[in-house]
């Protein structure tokens, strides 16, 4: 345990420097994870605070785009103010992740905002005919004065009306100068009163949205990357069971279907795959995705004669870190020790290149903060087809490090093969909860 928060320490500086500089919100989003279950595993409030600021500051910010939802990529400026006009799913996937997280952790109402926009962003703009989304959509022209993203308060007054254009603008600060050349960025840095946002600005909001549309210069990247798409099916599975939203429930479902059917001709984005399904799983329950996640993750990555003794050293930041919490779920959920041996394989790779290499990497060393806590589970075990009333209080707590598994009559034989260790619980006549830590099961409660 002290080894593993001296490196905590040694990550928590590096958090630090990194806001320091340009803006990147894949990065930024890893170390915000590690800041927020790092606060919760080890205590220090310091940690709690940074990602609380941070939060805070992006959702303010140029880079969250307050017209349309959803973030763009990156930020060019110390204050985060002009943003790189280029919003990615993957970016709104796992910032998506992220603030649904915060929120889980904290209500603080605009976490819940910043979420849903974003995913809102990926559902509305970026889904294809084959029921997959494109990569993102960006501005085709940089220049300010034809940038689509960009407004002045005469334009915001057109769509508007006078009197409330011009309170929006001074709300969002666009003005006569602008903030991106002549024109401006929508943002609330300059807003003290960003959390009071008055009533009826999602409308106005969504009416600025649709003149946005017609503009020219708004380009859509139709390009599918499995592996950006298992990102947002773990977002929208998370958001599903935080919210208990059963609309991106239902989303998930659907892309979980077009996934796996893309990825029986594709090989190619096991880790994101294998980690969205075990969210799902947390979301509904349904022993075929921990089967599904099996599956994808019981081949090494590559042939062990390629491998030359790292079982992962070719593997990208972001593959590690998927991989990481991945194999601690799967360990966690199935209780095989084959995932307990390949979790260990990626954290010493991961704890090499903590020092040197990009910040990707950090969201995977949270697995290494929870493998140093006693582990812990709790087995539902219900004669009713759904969990019982009794799981929701306790789902709604955050607890990062506490595994959830659900045994019914409809589903014990599914979830007996995947996770053999369930068999030994019987199906009685009311709901038990069996919890569970570092393998010592304690006395069953009723509730």
């Amino acid at each position: 345990m002290d080894q593993d928060l001296s490196w905590g320490e040694r990550a928590l500086a590096g958090v630090e420097r990194m806001r320091e500089g340009d803006f990147d919100v894949r990065s930024r989003a890893s170390s915000l994870l590690l800041l927020l279950r790092g606060a919760y595993f080890t205590g220090q409030t310091k940690w709690r605070v940074m990602a609380e600021e941070d939060l805070r500051s992006l959702w303010r910010s140029g880079v969250h785009d307050h017209i349309g939802g959803g973030f763009f990529s990156a930020g060019f400026d110390r204050e985060w103010l002009r943003p790189s006009f280029e919003k990615r799913l993957d970016d709104n996937a796992v910032l998506a992740f992220l603030y649904t997280e915060a929120w889980e952790s904290g209500h603080m109402p605009f976490y819940r905002d910043a979420a849903e926009e974003a995913l809102d962003f990926c559902l509305r703009e970026l889904i294809t005919p084959s029921g997959l989304y494109g990569a993102g959509r960006c501005a085709a022209d940089g220049a300010d004065e034809n940038n689509p993203f960009l407004f002045t308060p005469s334009e915001i007054c057109a769509a508007l009306g006078e009197e409330d254009g011009r309170h929006f603008a001074e709300c969002y600060d666009v003005t006569g100068e602008g903030n991106c050349g002549a024109k401006s960025i929508p943002n609330l840095l300059l807003n003290d009163r960003w959390h009071l946002v008055p009533p009826g600005y999602d409308d106005f909001r969504e009416r600025l949205r649709t003149v946005r549309e017609t503009r020219a210069g708004l380009v859509t990247d139709t390009r599918i990357s499995l592996s950006w798409n298992a990102l947002l099916l773990a977002a929208l599975a998370k958001a599903g069971r935080v919210f208990a939203d059963r609309r991106y429930l239902a989303e998930a479902g659907a892309l979980c279907a077009a996934l796996s059917a893309a990825a029986e001709k594709e090989n190619s984005g096991r880790a994101a795959l294998a980690f969205a399904l075990s969210e799902l799983y947390a979301a509904d329950f349904d022993p075929a995705h921990l089967a599904a996640a099996s599956r994808v993750l019981a081949s090494p990555p590559r042939p062990a004669a390629e491998r030359k003794g790292e079982a992962f050293s070719a593997e990208s930041d972001r593959t590690l870190a998927l991989l990481a919490l991945s194999f601690d779920a799967l360990f966690a959920l199935t209780g095989k020790e084959t995932w307990r041996g390949r979790r260990g394989e990626v954290l010493r790779e991961l704890t090499l290149r903590a020092d040197r290499h990009g910040p990707e990497s950090l969201s995977g060393l949270c697995v290494l903060l929870s493998a140093a806590r006693p582990e812990r589970k709790l087995l539902c075990v219900t004669p009713q087809p759904e969990p019982p009333e009794a799981l929701k209080g306790i789902l709604s707590r955050y607890s990062p490090d506490l595994r959830v598994l659900v045994k019914t009559p409809q589903n014990a034989a599914a979830l007996s093969e995947t996770a053999p260790w369930t068999a030994r619980f019987p199906i009685g006549e009311r709901p038990l909860f069996h919890p569970c830590t570092d393998g010592v099961w304690g006395e069953a409660i009723g509730l």
